[in-house]
């Protein structure tokens, strides 16, 4: 067995013991390797969430000033199958869970975090049985998340800690988001933490409350990220230089033109222009694609609570592992000069 073969073994092996995401094949195969046009096909993953609202503002957008590649993403619904695709050249990057990039890399996952897709961008919904979070403390509860190895397990961990609600009260349990809401209306479960829309789909039509969005838990937080394979990094930079570009731009066009923006989204958030509308304005900050920097701030800052919730052991000794920050640097100061 290659070293990349035991590398994949161990990883789908902790990808399919901690919490799974989501449960349908990817459709990543058959897609061919070059446009109608000629130039090359860079393939990119994605799942159906708000936080990679840049990716379809992107290919819908820009793609016509891409110079070197066409850009195709790829929807999935198992992390596995992102692994795998990853590792087998079949895509050259994916837009991810910060703290699962984080555990990924840490692994050895010939990756880096090249940008952040994001920042805030989540709800936590509870059942209209639940009239406050202090109420959490009266009774034994079950809160989904998407996966343990996700910024909405960790946020949930903070309110917690913040409200002072006893951790044994709390079950905590992974879902795929798409399943969440018809789980609450089941009463399945209590409530859950999850990426918008979701949340604010579950409001409008009568499930839950929404009892906290991420920025009055954890203000201006690393949310999904794009991480970019080893070989898209080192071999094929001006083509992820350039992908990196409209993807900052893409961020800018919708922190500038939310209505448009939600339009354009539809297929990638799973949910209707005006529901995911609301959430790019109401407020301002609930979701945030101003900011795609990653930092060494951020790892460290979202490595803290990974330890704290006893997903690490310790915090890295050199966090800087676990970034490649140059191509966003690039990309904003090129933004810059167009203005």
């Amino acid at each position: 067995m290659g070293k990349y073969q035991r590398l994949l073994f161990v990883l789908i092996i902790v990808v399919n013991l901690i919490y799974t995401v989501h449960s349908a094949h990817s459709d990543s195969r058959n897609t061919p390797s070059a446009s109608p046009l000629g130039k090359p096909v860079v393939k990119i993953g994605r799942v159906i969430c708000g936080g990679h609202l840049s990716l379809a503002v992107a290919e819908k957008k820009y793609q016509q000033s891409l110079s070197s590649f066409q850009l195709k993403t790829v929807q999935y619904h198992r992390w596995k199958d992102v692994i795998n695709d990853m590792l087998s050249g079949k895509v050259a990057g994916s837009f991810m869970l910060s703290p699962l990039a984080m555990e990924l890399i840490r692994l050895g996952f010939p990756a880096k975090i090249v940008m952040k897709a994001d920042r805030n961008g989540n709800g936590f919904v509870l059942s209209d049985k639940i009239k406050s979070i202090s109420d959490l403390n009266t009774r034994k509860t079950i809160i989904a998340v998407p996966h343990i190895y996700s910024q909405h397990h960790v946020l949930l961990h903070q309110l917690l800690e913040q409200n002072n609600i006893l951790p044994e009260n709390i079950t905590v349990i992974g879902m795929p988001p798409r399943d969440m809401i018809n789980s609450l209306r089941r009463e399945e479960i209590d409530g859950f933490v999850v990426g918008e829309p979701e949340g604010n789909k579950a409001v409008s039509l009568d499930v839950g409350w929404l009892a906290a969005i991420s920025p009055q838990i954890w203000k201006d937080h690393m949310d999904h990220v794009f991480i970019a394979t080893d070989q898209f990094i080192n071999k094929q930079s001006a083509q992820l230089q350039e992908l990196i570009n409209v993807l900052v731009r893409g961020g800018q066009f919708i922190e500038a033109n939310p209505h448009e923006a939600a339009i354009m989204g539809e297929t990638y958030t799973g949910s209707n222009a005006d529901v995911f509308e609301q959430v790019l304005t109401s407020p301002p900050e609930w979701i945030d694609y101003s900011d795609m920097l990653p930092t060494i701030n951020d790892i460290i800052a979202m490595s803290s609570n990974m330890v704290r919730m006893n997903l690490w052991n310790d915090i890295p000794s050199d966090p800087s592992v676990f970034i490649d920050p140059g191509f966003a640097q690039k990309a904003i100061k090129n933004l810059s000069n167009l203005k």
